[in-house]
């Protein structure tokens, strides 16, 4: 099959433009301050060739918006994101087809699987935001950036009653080991048995991610893909990543991870339009049968 190509990073895109992105809202402040940035932003991931885009729902939940006395607004911040990545993918070119992506992310820190909350939170949270998204319209659910089995595991199951395909998503630590320390493979079975419709890994440097697809490739026949980070800035204002490749270099990774039988391929945090672009070269030059 033609691979499927994401977007690319939606919060450090943000940051680097200068818009203030502080934890814990993160992405959520520019949707509550400069929306039309965030449709200006996924436009251009459009214009780069992205196959779907990801609604900046990262941060719309109820459970992170409670943090700042915002909890009334997650089903408004959440359709006002997947509504402005729809105005933006109705801009495509004729002939390009784009679908929506509804981030449904750890709840705590992505960084933190220490701080995962008990099932009983992660159920009633989950669901709610899995429900928000459909209603919201997108095409899939993205259960995305996900450090620990228990909550991969709950998301998935989830947004599997949802009426929408989902996309499960995980962050490793290195191309063995799942970031909260438990076995990639083991969290590869056990989302295996869920039966969602693609097993993905994100936000870890290039190489990381390609050594953790293969593992899910090897306990998994259905779809599977990556879409990697540039490693982590030293603070929530800076925007210099410690892997940082240039368009050239992603793209001539890209080619050896779809190669490799990658069937979904993109970009996470530190990525940027440019780096879309030189993948969706790679799409157009080399036909891939996989």
């Amino acid at each position: 099959m033609t691979p499927t190509l994401l977007d690319g990073a939606m919060g450090t895109e943000i940051q680097r433009r200068g818009i203030r992105t502080l934890l814990p809202l993160w992405s959520a402040h520019a949707l509550l301050t400069v929306p039309n940035l965030v449709r200006q932003i996924h436009t251009e991931y459009v214009e780069a060739g992205a196959q779907v885009l990801t609604a900046a729902t990262f941060r719309s939940t109820r459970h992170t918006l409670a943090k700042t006395g915002l909890e009334h607004q997650a089903e408004d911040l959440t359709r006002l994101a997947v509504q402005l990545a729809r105005e933006a993918a109705a801009k495509a070119p004729f002939g390009q087809s784009v679908r929506i992506a509804g981030s449904l992310a750890p709840l705590e820190d992505c960084y933190r699987p220490d701080l995962t909350p008990t099932d009983d939170i992660l159920r009633r949270e989950h669901r709610a935001q899995a429900a928000l998204l459909v209603a919201a319209g997108v095409d899939i659910i993205l259960v995305e950036t996900q450090n620990t089995i228990r909550e991969a595991c709950i998301a998935a199951e989830l947004a599997l009653l949802q009426d929408a395909p989902v996309w499960v998503s995980l962050i490793p630590k290195d191309g063995q080991t799942l970031l909260s320390g438990e076995p990639l493979e083991d969290a590869v079975r056990a989302i295996a048995a869920l039966q969602p419709d693609a097993i993905l890994v994100n936000c870890c440097p290039p190489q990381v991610a390609e050594e953790a697809v293969q593992v899910i490739q090897e306990h998994w026949d259905g779809l599977s893909g990556v879409y990697p980070n540039f490693g982590k800035p030293k603070d929530e204002t800076d925007t210099a990543f410690s892997h940082s490749m240039t368009p050239d270099a992603f793209a001539e990774w890209g080619a050896k991870v779809l190669a490799g039988g990658a069937q979904i391929i993109g970009g996470c945090c530190g990525t940027q339009p440019v780096h879309v672009a030189a993948l969706s070269q790679v799409l157009r030059q080399t036909p891939l049968s996989i």
